[in-house]
Protein backbone atom coordinates (compact mmCIF):
# COMPACT_ATOMS: atom_id res chain seq x y z
CA UNK A 1 0.00 0.00 0.00
CA UNK A 2 1.42 3.47 -0.90
CA UNK A 3 1.86 6.22 1.68
CA UNK A 4 -0.91 8.18 -0.07
CA UNK A 5 -3.32 5.26 0.19
CA UNK A 6 -2.37 4.71 3.83
CA UNK A 7 -3.05 8.36 4.61
CA UNK A 8 -6.47 8.25 2.91
CA UNK A 9 -7.36 5.10 4.86
CA UNK A 10 -6.29 6.75 8.15
CA UNK A 11 -8.47 9.81 7.44
CA UNK A 12 -11.45 7.58 6.58
CA UNK A 13 -11.10 5.64 9.82
CA UNK A 14 -10.94 8.84 11.89
CA UNK A 15 -14.11 10.09 10.19
CA UNK A 16 -15.83 6.78 10.89
CA UNK A 17 -14.94 7.04 14.60
CA UNK A 18 -16.22 10.63 14.75
CA UNK A 19 -19.54 9.50 13.23
CA UNK A 20 -19.80 6.40 15.39
CA UNK A 21 -23.36 7.22 16.43
CA UNK A 22 -24.58 6.48 12.90
CA UNK A 23 -25.26 2.95 11.68
CA UNK A 24 -22.56 2.20 9.12
CA UNK A 25 -23.20 -1.56 8.99
CA UNK A 26 -25.46 -2.56 6.10
CA UNK A 27 -28.33 -4.97 6.72
CA UNK A 28 -27.38 -8.55 6.15
CA UNK A 29 -29.56 -10.47 3.73
CA UNK A 30 -29.44 -14.21 3.45
CA UNK A 31 -29.16 -15.92 0.10
CA UNK A 32 -32.37 -17.80 -0.75
CA UNK A 33 -31.80 -21.51 -0.84
CA UNK A 34 -32.81 -23.79 -3.63
CA UNK A 35 -36.22 -25.39 -3.35
CA UNK A 36 -36.00 -28.15 -0.75
CA UNK A 37 -37.67 -31.51 -1.25
CA UNK A 38 -37.91 -34.47 1.07
CA UNK A 39 -38.68 -37.69 -0.76
CA UNK A 40 -38.62 -41.12 0.81
CA UNK A 41 -39.42 -44.51 -0.59
CA UNK A 42 -40.26 -46.60 2.46
CA UNK A 43 -43.41 -48.62 1.74
CA UNK A 44 -46.54 -47.78 3.72
CA UNK A 45 -50.09 -49.05 3.65
CA UNK A 46 -52.66 -46.36 4.38
CA UNK A 47 -55.46 -48.79 4.99
CA UNK A 48 -58.63 -49.79 3.26
CA UNK A 49 -60.93 -47.36 1.55
CA UNK A 50 -60.47 -44.56 -0.94
CA UNK A 51 -63.74 -42.74 -0.41
CA UNK A 52 -63.30 -39.21 0.97
CA UNK A 53 -65.68 -39.87 3.89
CA UNK A 54 -65.67 -43.44 5.20
CA UNK A 55 -66.02 -43.48 8.99
CA UNK A 56 -66.40 -46.62 11.12
CA UNK A 57 -67.19 -44.64 14.29
CA UNK A 58 -70.97 -44.77 14.23
CA UNK A 59 -71.59 -48.06 16.05
CA UNK A 60 -70.33 -47.09 19.51
CA UNK A 61 -70.05 -43.87 21.50
CA UNK A 62 -67.14 -43.49 23.90
CA UNK A 63 -69.67 -42.45 26.52
CA UNK A 64 -71.23 -45.93 26.24
CA UNK A 65 -67.95 -47.80 26.54
CA UNK A 66 -67.18 -48.78 30.15
CA UNK A 67 -63.48 -48.36 29.43
CA UNK A 68 -63.95 -44.62 28.94
CA UNK A 69 -64.35 -43.97 32.64
CA UNK A 70 -61.09 -45.60 33.67
CA UNK A 71 -59.23 -43.22 35.93
CA UNK A 72 -55.49 -42.86 35.88
CA UNK A 73 -53.68 -44.35 38.87
CA UNK A 74 -50.72 -42.00 38.50
CA UNK A 75 -50.36 -39.48 41.36
CA UNK A 76 -51.12 -35.91 40.51
CA UNK A 77 -48.12 -33.69 39.98
CA UNK A 78 -48.53 -30.67 42.23
CA UNK A 79 -45.50 -28.64 41.30
CA UNK A 80 -45.96 -26.02 38.62
CA UNK A 81 -43.83 -26.89 35.57
CA UNK A 82 -41.78 -23.73 35.28
CA UNK A 83 -39.02 -23.12 32.79
CA UNK A 84 -36.42 -20.75 34.23
CA UNK A 85 -34.38 -19.50 31.32
CA UNK A 86 -31.25 -17.34 31.56
CA UNK A 87 -30.92 -14.66 28.92
CA UNK A 88 -27.34 -14.40 27.66
CA UNK A 89 -26.00 -11.24 26.03
CA UNK A 90 -25.42 -11.76 22.34
CA UNK A 91 -24.33 -9.50 19.49
CA UNK A 92 -27.28 -7.81 17.75
CA UNK A 93 -28.69 -9.75 14.79
CA UNK A 94 -28.77 -8.34 11.26
CA UNK A 95 -31.68 -5.97 10.57
CA UNK A 96 -33.59 -8.56 8.51
CA UNK A 97 -32.93 -11.55 10.79
CA UNK A 98 -35.89 -13.10 12.65
CA UNK A 99 -35.95 -12.23 16.33
CA UNK A 100 -36.27 -15.03 18.90
CA UNK A 101 -37.40 -13.99 22.37
CA UNK A 102 -36.25 -16.12 25.31
CA UNK A 103 -38.48 -15.81 28.35
CA UNK A 104 -37.71 -16.30 32.01
CA UNK A 105 -40.34 -17.25 34.55
CA UNK A 106 -43.52 -19.34 34.20
CA UNK A 107 -44.04 -20.43 30.63
CA UNK A 108 -46.25 -22.95 28.89
CA UNK A 109 -44.57 -26.35 28.52
CA UNK A 110 -46.29 -26.67 25.15
CA UNK A 111 -45.61 -23.27 23.58
CA UNK A 112 -42.74 -21.89 25.67
CA UNK A 113 -44.69 -18.60 25.94
CA UNK A 114 -45.42 -16.75 29.21
CA UNK A 115 -48.58 -17.72 31.10
CA UNK A 116 -50.51 -15.04 32.97
CA UNK A 117 -51.87 -17.43 35.60
CA UNK A 118 -49.19 -19.99 36.62
CA UNK A 119 -51.80 -22.01 38.54
CA UNK A 120 -53.26 -23.12 35.20
CA UNK A 121 -50.01 -24.96 34.49
CA UNK A 122 -50.96 -27.55 37.10
CA UNK A 123 -53.85 -28.80 34.96
CA UNK A 124 -53.99 -31.76 32.63
CA UNK A 125 -54.16 -31.53 28.85
CA UNK A 126 -57.55 -31.92 27.18
CA UNK A 127 -57.21 -33.17 23.60
CA UNK A 128 -60.15 -32.70 21.21
CA UNK A 129 -60.33 -34.75 17.99
CA UNK A 130 -61.39 -32.27 15.30
CA UNK A 131 -62.88 -32.97 11.88
CA UNK A 132 -61.04 -31.73 8.78
CA UNK A 133 -63.45 -32.86 6.07
CA UNK A 134 -64.23 -30.01 3.61
CA UNK A 135 -67.79 -29.98 5.00
CA UNK A 136 -66.36 -29.29 8.47
CA UNK A 137 -64.56 -26.06 7.50
CA UNK A 138 -64.15 -23.50 8.88
CA UNK A 139 -63.50 -25.17 12.21
CA UNK A 140 -63.94 -23.50 15.60
CA UNK A 141 -61.92 -23.40 18.78
CA UNK A 142 -58.62 -24.66 17.43
CA UNK A 143 -57.28 -21.10 17.34
CA UNK A 144 -57.46 -21.15 21.16
CA UNK A 145 -55.56 -24.42 21.51
CA UNK A 146 -51.90 -24.27 22.51
CA UNK A 147 -50.92 -26.85 19.88
CA UNK A 148 -52.47 -29.00 17.18
CA UNK A 149 -51.58 -32.45 15.86
CA UNK A 150 -52.47 -33.32 12.26
CA UNK A 151 -52.78 -37.01 11.34
CA UNK A 152 -54.07 -38.82 8.25
CA UNK A 153 -57.16 -41.01 8.49
CA UNK A 154 -59.28 -42.82 5.86
CA UNK A 155 -59.77 -41.63 2.32
CA UNK A 156 -56.57 -39.57 2.29
CA UNK A 157 -58.13 -37.02 4.67
CA UNK A 158 -56.52 -35.62 7.81
CA UNK A 159 -57.91 -34.84 11.24
CA UNK A 160 -56.65 -32.58 14.00
CA UNK A 161 -56.09 -33.11 17.72
CA UNK A 162 -56.34 -29.72 19.44
CA UNK A 163 -54.47 -29.52 22.77
CA UNK A 164 -55.81 -27.38 25.62
CA UNK A 165 -53.64 -27.05 28.73
CA UNK A 166 -53.86 -23.60 30.32
CA UNK A 167 -56.39 -22.52 27.68
CA UNK A 168 -60.04 -23.47 27.08
CA UNK A 169 -62.83 -22.90 24.58
CA UNK A 170 -66.60 -23.29 24.91
CA UNK A 171 -67.03 -24.21 21.22
CA UNK A 172 -64.53 -26.64 19.67
CA UNK A 173 -65.21 -28.69 16.59
CA UNK A 174 -66.63 -30.29 14.69
CA UNK A 175 -65.55 -33.11 17.03
CA UNK A 176 -64.96 -36.56 15.52
CA UNK A 177 -63.87 -40.07 16.43
CA UNK A 178 -60.63 -41.57 17.70
CA UNK A 179 -58.08 -43.65 15.81
CA UNK A 180 -55.41 -46.13 17.00
CA UNK A 181 -52.49 -43.70 16.60
CA UNK A 182 -54.04 -41.13 18.93
CA UNK A 183 -52.99 -42.71 22.21
CA UNK A 184 -49.34 -42.81 21.11
CA UNK A 185 -49.40 -39.01 20.75
CA UNK A 186 -51.28 -38.26 23.97
CA UNK A 187 -49.78 -40.74 26.43
CA UNK A 188 -46.52 -38.75 26.90
CA UNK A 189 -48.60 -35.62 27.54
CA UNK A 190 -50.81 -37.37 30.14
CA UNK A 191 -53.72 -36.19 28.03
CA UNK A 192 -57.46 -36.80 28.39
CA UNK A 193 -59.17 -37.18 25.00
CA UNK A 194 -62.58 -35.83 23.99
CA UNK A 195 -64.13 -37.67 21.02
CA UNK A 196 -67.45 -38.23 19.28
CA UNK A 197 -67.03 -42.01 19.52
CA UNK A 198 -65.00 -44.83 17.99
CA UNK A 199 -65.10 -48.54 17.31
CA UNK A 200 -65.02 -50.51 20.59
CA UNK A 201 -61.67 -52.13 19.81
CA UNK A 202 -60.15 -48.66 19.31
CA UNK A 203 -61.52 -47.21 22.55
CA UNK A 204 -60.27 -50.26 24.44
CA UNK A 205 -56.81 -49.88 22.93
CA UNK A 206 -56.69 -46.21 23.91
CA UNK A 207 -57.91 -46.59 27.49
CA UNK A 208 -55.77 -49.70 28.04
CA UNK A 209 -52.80 -47.49 27.22
CA UNK A 210 -53.64 -45.04 29.98
CA UNK A 211 -55.41 -42.33 27.97
CA UNK A 212 -58.87 -41.61 29.44
CA UNK A 213 -61.71 -40.89 26.99
CA UNK A 214 -64.73 -38.59 27.28
CA UNK A 215 -67.44 -39.07 24.66
CA UNK A 216 -70.54 -37.30 23.38
CA UNK A 217 -72.94 -37.04 26.32
CA UNK A 218 -75.02 -34.11 25.11
CA UNK A 219 -75.45 -30.68 26.75
CA UNK A 220 -73.77 -29.01 28.51
CA UNK A 221 -70.66 -30.91 27.37
CA UNK A 222 -71.53 -31.32 23.69
CA UNK A 223 -74.09 -29.85 21.31
CA UNK A 224 -75.21 -30.29 17.71
CA UNK A 225 -75.08 -27.17 15.54
CA UNK A 226 -78.18 -26.78 13.41
CA UNK A 227 -76.39 -24.98 10.58
CA UNK A 228 -74.49 -28.16 9.62
CA UNK A 229 -75.44 -31.77 9.02
CA UNK A 230 -74.12 -34.81 10.86
CA UNK A 231 -71.45 -35.98 11.32
CA UNK A 232 -69.89 -32.55 10.83
CA UNK A 233 -71.98 -30.69 13.43
CA UNK A 234 -70.89 -31.86 16.91
CA UNK A 235 -69.12 -29.31 19.15
CA UNK A 236 -67.63 -29.61 22.64
CA UNK A 237 -67.03 -27.24 25.55
CA UNK A 238 -63.64 -27.85 27.21
CA UNK A 239 -64.71 -25.99 30.36
CA UNK A 240 -67.38 -28.65 30.75
CA UNK A 241 -64.80 -31.28 29.81
CA UNK A 242 -62.77 -30.29 32.87
CA UNK A 243 -65.90 -30.63 34.99
CA UNK A 244 -66.34 -34.20 33.72
CA UNK A 245 -62.67 -34.94 34.48
CA UNK A 246 -63.21 -33.81 38.08
CA UNK A 247 -66.47 -35.72 38.46
CA UNK A 248 -64.88 -38.95 37.28
CA UNK A 249 -61.87 -38.51 39.51
CA UNK A 250 -59.46 -38.62 36.57
CA UNK A 251 -56.14 -37.55 38.05
CA UNK A 252 -53.56 -36.62 35.40
CA UNK A 253 -50.29 -34.70 35.80
CA UNK A 254 -49.42 -31.68 33.64
CA UNK A 255 -47.51 -32.25 30.40
CA UNK A 256 -43.72 -32.07 30.14
CA UNK A 257 -41.89 -29.38 28.19
CA UNK A 258 -42.16 -30.43 24.55
CA UNK A 259 -39.02 -28.88 23.12
CA UNK A 260 -35.62 -27.51 23.99
CA UNK A 261 -36.17 -23.78 23.59
CA UNK A 262 -33.95 -21.37 21.72
CA UNK A 263 -33.35 -19.90 18.28
CA UNK A 264 -33.75 -22.25 15.33
CA UNK A 265 -30.15 -22.96 14.34
CA UNK A 266 -30.87 -23.30 10.66
CA UNK A 267 -28.12 -23.53 8.03
CA UNK A 268 -27.02 -20.34 6.32
CA UNK A 269 -29.43 -19.40 3.55
CA UNK A 270 -32.05 -21.98 4.64
CA UNK A 271 -35.29 -20.20 3.80
CA UNK A 272 -38.79 -21.65 3.89
CA UNK A 273 -41.39 -19.03 3.04
CA UNK A 274 -43.78 -21.42 1.32
CA UNK A 275 -44.19 -25.07 2.33
CA UNK A 276 -46.31 -27.59 0.42
CA UNK A 277 -47.58 -30.90 1.85
CA UNK A 278 -48.84 -33.39 -0.70
CA UNK A 279 -50.85 -35.46 1.80
CA UNK A 280 -52.82 -37.44 -0.76
CA UNK A 281 -54.70 -37.17 -4.02
CA UNK A 282 -57.55 -35.41 -2.20
CA UNK A 283 -55.66 -33.24 0.33
CA UNK A 284 -53.11 -30.55 -0.52
CA UNK A 285 -51.98 -28.24 2.26
CA UNK A 286 -49.55 -25.36 2.17
CA UNK A 287 -48.22 -22.94 4.77
CA UNK A 288 -47.08 -19.40 3.96
CA UNK A 289 -44.70 -17.37 6.14
CA UNK A 290 -46.18 -13.86 6.40
CA UNK A 291 -43.30 -12.33 8.34
CA UNK A 292 -44.82 -13.12 11.75
CA UNK A 293 -46.19 -16.67 11.55
CA UNK A 294 -47.15 -19.44 9.15
CA UNK A 295 -50.69 -19.23 7.77
CA UNK A 296 -52.48 -22.28 6.36
CA UNK A 297 -53.98 -22.83 2.94
CA UNK A 298 -56.13 -25.79 1.85
CA UNK A 299 -56.15 -26.40 -1.90
CA UNK A 300 -54.43 -22.99 -2.20
CA UNK A 301 -57.35 -21.22 -0.52
CA UNK A 302 -57.03 -19.63 2.94
CA UNK A 303 -58.06 -22.19 5.57
CA UNK A 304 -60.05 -20.25 8.15
CA UNK A 305 -61.50 -20.70 11.63
CA UNK A 306 -64.66 -19.03 12.87
CA UNK A 307 -66.20 -18.23 16.24
CA UNK A 308 -69.48 -19.81 17.30
CA UNK A 309 -71.70 -17.07 15.89
CA UNK A 310 -69.28 -16.07 13.17
CA UNK A 311 -68.40 -12.71 14.71
CA UNK A 312 -64.73 -13.54 14.34
CA UNK A 313 -62.94 -15.31 11.51
CA UNK A 314 -59.30 -15.52 10.58
CA UNK A 315 -56.81 -17.75 8.82
CA UNK A 316 -55.49 -20.75 10.74
CA UNK A 317 -51.89 -20.07 11.75
CA UNK A 318 -48.96 -21.50 13.68
CA UNK A 319 -45.59 -20.17 14.83
CA UNK A 320 -43.73 -23.46 14.39
CA UNK A 321 -44.34 -26.45 12.13
CA UNK A 322 -42.86 -29.72 13.43
CA UNK A 323 -42.94 -32.46 10.80
CA UNK A 324 -42.48 -36.00 12.09
CA UNK A 325 -42.28 -38.53 9.26
CA UNK A 326 -43.95 -41.85 10.05
CA UNK A 327 -44.41 -45.21 8.38
CA UNK A 328 -48.02 -46.16 7.76
CA UNK A 329 -49.64 -49.50 8.47
CA UNK A 330 -53.15 -50.94 8.76
CA UNK A 331 -54.51 -51.50 12.27
CA UNK A 332 -57.14 -54.23 12.54
CA UNK A 333 -59.26 -55.63 15.38
CA UNK A 334 -58.80 -59.18 16.62
CA UNK A 335 -62.57 -59.63 16.64
CA UNK A 336 -65.39 -57.48 15.29
CA UNK A 337 -64.73 -54.15 13.64
CA UNK A 338 -63.06 -52.71 10.57
CA UNK A 339 -59.42 -51.92 9.79
CA UNK A 340 -58.18 -48.33 9.77
CA UNK A 341 -54.94 -46.53 8.86
CA UNK A 342 -52.37 -46.05 11.62
CA UNK A 343 -48.87 -44.64 11.95
CA UNK A 344 -45.72 -45.92 13.63
CA UNK A 345 -44.61 -43.22 16.05
CA UNK A 346 -42.07 -45.25 18.03
CA UNK A 347 -38.51 -45.77 16.82
CA UNK A 348 -36.83 -43.29 14.52
CA UNK A 349 -37.62 -41.40 11.32
CA UNK A 350 -37.02 -38.11 9.58
CA UNK A 351 -38.02 -34.73 10.99
CA UNK A 352 -38.15 -31.13 9.80
CA UNK A 353 -38.72 -28.06 11.96
CA UNK A 354 -39.95 -24.87 10.27
CA UNK A 355 -39.89 -21.55 12.14
CA UNK A 356 -39.29 -17.87 11.42
CA UNK A 357 -39.24 -18.48 7.67
CA UNK A 358 -36.41 -21.01 7.95
CA UNK A 359 -35.93 -24.71 8.65
CA UNK A 360 -33.74 -27.45 10.09
CA UNK A 361 -33.77 -31.06 8.88
CA UNK A 362 -32.96 -34.01 11.07
CA UNK A 363 -34.51 -37.01 12.79
CA UNK A 364 -36.89 -37.85 15.62
CA UNK A 365 -36.56 -40.82 17.91
CA UNK A 366 -38.19 -42.39 20.97
CA UNK A 367 -38.00 -45.88 22.42
CA UNK A 368 -41.60 -46.13 23.62
CA UNK A 369 -44.89 -44.27 23.26
CA UNK A 370 -44.75 -43.06 26.87
CA UNK A 371 -41.72 -40.90 25.94
CA UNK A 372 -41.86 -37.61 24.10
CA UNK A 373 -40.04 -37.20 20.78
CA UNK A 374 -36.37 -36.19 20.79
CA UNK A 375 -35.63 -34.21 17.62
CA UNK A 376 -32.03 -33.86 16.49
CA UNK A 377 -30.36 -32.22 13.51
CA UNK A 378 -28.24 -34.06 10.97
CA UNK A 379 -25.19 -33.81 13.24
CA UNK A 380 -27.06 -35.46 16.11
CA UNK A 381 -27.51 -32.30 18.21
CA UNK A 382 -30.95 -31.65 19.69
CA UNK A 383 -32.79 -28.99 17.71
CA UNK A 384 -33.74 -25.86 19.65
CA UNK A 385 -37.24 -24.63 18.85
CA UNK A 386 -38.37 -21.00 19.21
CA UNK A 387 -41.22 -20.29 21.59
CA UNK A 388 -44.57 -20.21 19.87
CA UNK A 389 -47.66 -22.22 19.00
CA UNK A 390 -46.63 -25.49 17.31
CA UNK A 391 -48.50 -27.45 14.63
CA UNK A 392 -47.21 -31.03 14.89
CA UNK A 393 -47.60 -33.01 11.67
CA UNK A 394 -47.45 -36.82 11.60
CA UNK A 395 -46.65 -37.10 7.92
CA UNK A 396 -46.41 -40.17 5.66
CA UNK A 397 -42.77 -40.96 4.99
CA UNK A 398 -43.69 -41.93 1.42
CA UNK A 399 -44.87 -38.42 0.51
CA UNK A 400 -43.09 -35.19 -0.36
CA UNK A 401 -42.63 -31.95 1.55
CA UNK A 402 -41.56 -29.14 -0.77
CA UNK A 403 -40.47 -25.63 0.12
Amino acid sequence: MSRKSLAILTIWLLMAVACGSEDTVPSSTGTPSEEGTVTTTAPATTGAGTSPEPDPETSTSAADDPNTETSDPEPNQTETPVSETTVVDQPPPPDDAPTTTIYSGPVSPITGLPVQDPELLNRNVLAVKVDNHPAARPQSGIEQAEAVYEVMVEGGLTRFIALFHHSDSDWVGPMRSARPTDWTLLQPLSGVMLISGAQPWITRRITNNNVPLIGDSGPPLTARWGQRVAPHNLYVDTYQGRRVVDERGIDRPPPPALFKRGPLNSPEGATAGYIFFDWSSVVDVSWLWNGERYVRLAAEEPHEWRSREGEQTDQISADVLVVLMAEGYTACPQGEGSCVPAWDTVGENRAIVFAEGSYVEGNWRRDRAADWFVITDQSGEEITVPAGRPWIIIYPDTEDVTW
